[in-house]
């Protein structure tokens, strides 16, 4: 045995001897340690870090902490085993470790170093010594996660020893590679926990430890709420309205249809007209009564601007959007009637016409081009007459039309409609056939002006008088003159008739048509290639109007935001769909094949509606249309609402 003190002075007692044990040959080696020497070092762990111990050990020495022996003598060791837990620390063992670490109340000024002397048990033969079982002539790593020191460390390059037996037969994570004087990082990766709530411990974890591990616990505890507010403040929050934060791009008309405690209305809420975004769209227009003058014996080649500049600017006509001048054309021969201008009030087109009968009555006669033009106050009857010649069995009170009862003795005098099929077929031909209308030559754009005329006062306020046929009509023939005068304008056939203002107005008015489907006018701002912002903000589009293929009547109300339709749309499909599939497996099936080919933005709506096929639909008037997606709309929501 030999007396040895490492790195600094220890008074010579009893308590506070170190040892340094030999297993093995006690034969010196090159540096002076003999082959096994087990190290006891006194002193804190920043003296050990400065004097680089841990760097100059020899292979197979082994440095333990200790604490003070009592009532032994010098030569006593602790317990035999290969590793000593550290004593006299106020700590916590890790979950799962193999010890519980003692407390003691010595300080850690008086924490020392005691030699452990090998085990007994012979080494394993045929194995290296460095990974035998009992094997303890190398640092050895830590077990688990190193709290066992609640101050200082020993040194930063030592690791915390393990109690038990070493079982594991693999070698420390301390035998890792790493650069010359580099203190060596015992600590252990994070612990992968799964645990659903687990609470810290506040004295197991070292402050300058980063991964401190928490207890585990059960997973069912509860966690107490941290500060609960005073009983009447809690019946205020219950009672209080509920408040919707704003989300993303959401509307406030949306945030107050959906700002309930279920996030749905209730079925009077969803169908009051604040909310209810669907509209009849024939029927949402109303008859014009704006005042109307008559220009007569104007010259056939007359242009829009020479009648504007006729009338004068300041005469208070309506807006050029609304399209206020309208040039007849017959539809058959394609020539060139009168003209009718619309003003704001029956007061200003009086006024108009009575400046010009002044003029008359001093002999300056009103003239447009060569020809002396006669100026008399009208009325929308009168132009809706003129407009629609065909039109029998209707008698016009202003712009509406009183149709009369059905005589059976005159059949042809009876109400077929307002307009027929045959007149938009010829008012194509006058484009597609120029030579073919010798009135037509001199006036390119009068076919397109007449559609302008046709789709602007067609009254789609009467839809019960309206037909399908009559609308599928108009539309093949506002495509077909789109498509020409398209291909006019952009070959320059005629700069000065054909102009890029004539095809902005046809597209305007074809766009702000009522009578169309969602549909159609899709399709027209496809084939003019127009945004879909341009589409919602000008025309009133809604989202995905190509998924619109079976709403041959409704529209979206104008005042309307995007996403109240399409929530309304999303709740139709839901709805929809849960109805389909609590059917019969059979009658499911057959369904769900119809889907198929048809587009199921809507869900299954079209069932809903049950549109008679064949010729009967081409009869069927817009308004009833209207009213049977009205009302399956109404029983969607009713079912999909009803509880709320």
């Amino acid at each position: 045995m030999a007396n040895g003190i490492a790195n600094g002075h220890v008074p010579s007692t009893a308590n506070n001897a170190q040892y340094f044990i030999a297993n093995g040959s006690s034969q010196p080696t090159a540096n002076g340690f003999p082959q096994g020497v087990v190290f006891v070092a006194n002193g804190g762990s920043q003296t050990l870090g400065s004097s680089g111990i841990a760097n100059r050990l020899p292979h197979g020495a082994q440095l333990y902490p200790s604490r003070p022996i009592q009532n032994t003598s010098a030569y006593s060791v602790e317990p035999p085993g290969l590793i000593s837990p550290p004593h006299g620390h106020n700590s916590t063992s890790q979950p799962g470790s193999q010890h519980s670490v003692q407390s003691d109340s010595t300080g850690a000024a008086h924490q020392f170093y005691t030699p452990v002397p090998p085990s007994q048990a012979p080494n394993m033969p045929g194995l290296p010594q460095s990974i035998s079982f009992h094997a303890g002539l190398s640092l050895m790593s830590p077990g688990n996660t190193p709290h066992h020191f609640s101050g200082e460390r020993i040194g930063d390059s030592l690791s915390t020893p393990t109690s038990g037996t070493n079982h594991h037969l693999t070698e420390p994570r301390n035998y890792a590679p790493r650069t010359a004087g580099q203190p060596v990082d015992s600590l252990p990766p994070p612990r992968f926990n799964l645990d659903l709530q687990t609470v810290p411990s506040a004295c197991s974890t070292s402050p300058r430890d980063p991964f401190g591990s928490p207890e585990r616990v059960e997973p069912s505890a509860l966690i107490p709420f941290p500060n609960m507010p005073p009983p009447a403040i809690q019946q205020a929050m219950l009672t209080a309205a509920m408040t919707v934060p704003f989300a993303g791009n959401k509307s406030q008309k949306l945030h107050e249809l959906t700002g309930t405690y279920s996030g749905l209305p209730t079925f009077e809420t969803a169908m009051s007209s604040a909310f209810f975004p669907f509209a009849s769209g024939p029927g949402s227009t109303k008859a014009s009564t704006a005042g109307v003058v008559r220009l007569k014996n104007i010259p056939f080649s007359t242009k829009r601007s020479e009648v504007v500049a006729f009338i004068g600017r300041n005469s208070r006509m309506l807006s050029d959007g609304e399209e206020p001048i309208h040039i007849i054309m017959d539809r058959a021969t394609s020539k060139t009637m009168d003209a009718f201008v619309e003003f704001m009030t029956m007061e200003d087109a009086m006024r108009c016409a009575e400046k010009h009968h002044q003029y008359t009555q001093t002999g300056r006669i009103s003239r447009l081009g060569e020809r002396p033009v006669e100026v008399e106050l009208s009325s929308q009857a009168a132009l809706m007459q003129e407009l629609f010649p065909l039109a029998r069995g209707v008698f016009w009170d202003g712009a509406n039309p009183q149709i009369l009862p059905t005589s059976n003795k005159e059949p042809w005098a009876n109400f077929k409609g307002f307009i027929f099929p045959e007149e938009m077929v010829m008012l194509v031909k006058h484009v597609e056939v120029p030579h073919r209308s010798p009135f037509s030559k001199e006036c390119p754009q009068r076919p397109y002006e007449c559609l302008i005329s046709t789709l602007r006062k067609f009254p789609w306020y009467a839809p019960d008088h309206i037909t399908i046929a009559q609308r599928g009509a108009m539309y093949k023939a506002t495509i077909k003159l789109l498509r020409l005068l398209g291909r006019s304008v952009s070959g320059q056939d005629d700069p000065v008739n054909l102009t890029t203002q004539l095809f902005q107005r046809v597209i305007r008015t074809a766009m702000d048509c009522k009578g169309f489907t969602i549909l159609q006018k899709d399709n027209i701002a496809f084939m003019v290639q127009m945004p879909p912002i341009e589409q919602q903000r000008r025309h009133g589009q809604p989202l995905n109007p190509t998924s619109w293929v079976h709403q041959y009547a409704i529209a979206r109300k104008p005042d309307i935001p995007l996403d109240v339709v399409d929530w309304y749309i999303r709740l139709i499909r839901e709805q929809t769909t849960r109805d389909v599939l609590i059917r019969p497996i059979h009658e499911r099936t057959s369904i769900q094949e119809t889907l198929k080919d048809t587009d199921d933005y809507w869900g299954y709506f079209y069932h809903e509606v049950n549109y008679v096929q064949g010729p009967q639909f081409d009869e069927m008037s817009l308004g009833r249309c209207a009213y049977l997606e009205l009302s399956a709309i109404e029983r969607i929501l009713g079912r999909a609402l009803g509880f709320n």
